[in-house]
């Protein structure tokens, strides 16, 4: 499972606006990521290093999208990118500026970050938050006796 090689795609630690809905079946009704709060020209950075695989319009609106070396694909809208396709990027390096206008933001802008696994014709939506989480948990011992 990926874990702490990822970062936040915004800072600082943004809301999250609207959470991942993973839908019922491929072309099913969900949310395919999370919305992120933040503002207007706020610069939008890869959550992880990779190399950009599209930035450009997509109905629309800016899209810029990373493959990382673990096969997972992030992407980042509504973007205006700052990068080129075929560019390397570490993690936290700007990709890009928030631009307004995704639908049902509560705030000034917000960005949607999703992110896939495998090839288009069989990709798989994830949630993009549990890119965060650390890769392994770490338990403390009891201790002996217990306190109280």
């Amino acid at each position: 499972m990926p874990g702490v090689e990822y970062g936040w795609p915004l800072a600082p630690v943004p809301a999250v606006a609207r959470p991942f809905d993973q839908p019922p079946f491929r072309y099913g009704r969900g949310h395919r990521g999370a919305d992120l709060v933040g503002g207007v020209g706020q610069a939008v950075l890869a959550a992880r290093d990779g190399v950009v695989v599209f930035a450009g319009p997509v109905a629309g609106r800016g899209v810029v999208s990373v493959e990382h070396a673990d096969g997972l694909r992030t992407t980042y809208e509504p973007v205006t990118g700052t990068v080129a396709v075929g560019v390397r990027v570490a993690r936290g390096d700007p990709i890009g500026v928030l631009d307004a206008g995704h639908a049902g933001c509560p705030a000034e802008a917000c960005l949607h970050w999703g992110v896939r696994r495998g090839v288009r014709s069989t990709s798989e939506y994830m949630d993009p938050l549990v890119l965060l989480r650390p890769r392994h948990v770490r338990l403390l011992p009891l201790p002996d006796p217990w306190p109280g």
